[in-house]
């Protein structure tokens, strides 16, 4: 899996900004009441972002070199898979609300400036759900060859198939 790149994160944003944009301005269009800010899902990215954040935590102390505690390298590549969606996810979230933020802004400027202003919490929890994915997904790359995680298996036995196995004795 290649690591989430600056130009995907930009590009989900973009197009959820862009399809935010267009969806509120047909919805109001059709002569339809705009949303108000939707406090539950704001509560889910930010509990989301700091559950990511918590399991997150244990493989990010593996890759540094505690190695106390095993992992389970399965898990941790799926927390890695759950950091890249989170991130594009929430870039995709922070376009929305950020488009929804703006359409309010300026279609009737002046007049809606309460829910807008509930509408940037929810862009800052679109955000955080972003970094928190951004940020779990680094902690989850493996660490280069001659770093903390050289040589070392799953178990701590010095012995990796997949690293080239123990350093050889010195002739």
């Amino acid at each position: 899996m290649k690591p989430t790149s600056t130009a995907q994160v930009l590009t989900w944003g973009f197009l959820g900004l862009v399809l935010s944009g267009g969806f509120h301005f047909t919805w109001e269009s059709l002569g339809r009441v705009l949303p108000g800010v939707p406090w539950p899902a704001v509560l889910g990215m930010l509990l989301l972002a700091g559950a990511l954040v918590v399991i997150g935590w244990p493989v990010k102390k593996w890759n540094e070199g505690d190695r106390t505690k095993d992992i389970d390298h399965v898990q941790a590549a799926r927390i890695a898979m759950l950091a890249k969606a989170a991130a594009l996810a929430g870039s995709l979230l922070t376009g929305w609300y950020l488009g929804w933020v703006l359409y309010l802004l300026l279609s009737v400027p002046g007049l809606r400036v309460t829910l807008a202003l509930g509408g940037l919490v929810a862009v800052a929890a679109a955000a955080a759900l972003m970094a928190a994915g951004l940020v779990v997904e680094q902690w989850c790359r493996l660490p280069p060859e001659g770093g903390p995680g050289k040589g070392t298996g799953a178990k701590g036995t010095g012995d990796s198939p997949r690293r080239g196995g123990p350093d050889p004795e010195p002739a």
